[in-house]
């Protein structure tokens, strides 16, 4: 037991733990400002799935105690505030690893972290399932530390055995691999540099993959029916969603408009005809959850199951997005995942409008 107590002692101490707070949280800034300004395209643009602008659109949506100050003056100047962003997380990367000024840059780290935790992640309950908390936490918790005395880049090498920075090299350095680890199995980066590359995952480009037919004009009329609002139940075959519980073969769905497979017949999504634009009707296919888009005259459906952890999303016509109320996340008009935690699209169900304005779905 002593000769276990005297192995451990050099890394019981306040530097060891800078160090290992230094290697995760610089490293992480470092990737995630590389990741906005290099890696991710769609980030620095006004408009569009994955930009800074609908980002900080849906931050202004989800309500957070940060959300009229986003509004009034973030949204009107998307580039300028993801470049702002992009550029002071490369700042904290670099301090945090090169050891100089930790501090300033730790007490960086919480204050986005915090603005994060005001807006992003303040819908989600419990809270800790929330990403960006534990973040705010460790960089108060670094900022307290400091650098740890050791792994100063221009500091004067010490010369001699030194247990104690040794331990520190030991235990940042795993912290790096850790991250490195976690950078390299990002399964969703993975699969789109790959696709970059003349890949082609189907996961990747759900909005290809994704059914959607053109609603002739004079079908559609005002619907009596909330628009995917909690109001519904949570039970995956949504007996109760109104008007859509036995959905049953339609004689004259054909499949041609939704791509199912020409001319065979679907089943019937009851109540579709009446769906105005920007709103939703769930629904059961096939025994399976699911929802039905009218996404201006265009159909889509998907499984209405989240691709995080199983929760059913709902629709939100107020933002325009499909809503996990269990962790937060968050998916666009066309499926794809814009809010993490979930990373990967929700699954399509293709559709098909017959000639009398009837929607059908095949599986």
């Amino acid at each position: 037991m002593l000769r276990a107590r005297a192995a451990l002692a050099p890394f019981t101490n306040a530097g060891v733990a800078a160090v290992i707070l230094r290697a995760f949280l610089g490293g992480t800034m470092l990737y995630a400002g590389l990741d906005k300004v290099i890696l991710d395209p769609r980030f620095l643009q006004p408009d569009g799935v994955g930009s800074i602008g609908a980002t900080l659109r849906l931050f202004v949506t989800a309500g957070g105690p940060l959300a009229p100050l986003v509004s009034a003056v973030a949204v009107g100047q998307p580039v300028l505030i993801g470049t702002v962003i992009a550029g002071t997380q490369l700042l904290i990367g670099a301090l945090l690893l090169s050891g100089s000024w930790v501090r300033l840059g730790a007490l960086l780290g919480a204050a986005i972290s915090l603005a994060l935790v005001l807006t992003a992640s303040w819908g989600v309950t419990p809270y800790f399932y929330g990403n960006d908390l534990p973040y705010l936490v460790a960089f108060l918790a670094l900022a307290a530390l400091g650098d740890g005395g050791m792994v100063r880049v221009g500091a004067p090498a010490r010369r001699g055995y030194d247990p104690a920075r040794r331990a520190a090299l030991v235990t940042g350095g795993g912290a790096l691999l850790a991250l490195l680890a976690l950078v390299t199995l990002d399964r969703s980066r993975l699969a789109g540099l790959l696709a970059q590359n003349g890949g082609s995952d189907p996961t990747t480009s759900p909005s290809a993959s994704a059914s959607a037919s053109e609603a002739p004009a004079a079908s559609a009329t005002p619907g009596s029916d909330e628009d995917g609002e909690k109001d519904d139940d949570d039970d995956d075959d949504d007996e109760n969603d109104g008007g859509a519980k036995s959905p049953k073969p339609s004689e004259s769905a054909s499949g041609g408009g939704g791509g199912g497979g020409g001319g065979t017949s679907g089943a019937v999504i009851k109540g579709a005809d009446a769906l105005s634009p920007g709103q939703a009707l769930n629904f059961s296919a096939g025994g399976t959850a699911a929802v039905l888009l009218k996404d201006g005259g265009t159909y889509r459906a998907f499984e209405r199951t989240c691709t995080h952890q199983g929760v059913n999303v709902d629709w939100q016509s107020g933002n325009g997005s499909f809503y996990c109320a269990e962790h937060g996340a968050r998916f666009s008009a066309a499926g794809d995942a814009i809010v993490g935690p979930a990373r990967t699209a929700l699954r399509p169900i293709t559709v098909s409008v017959a000639a009398d304005g009837s929607v059908s779905y095949t599986r």
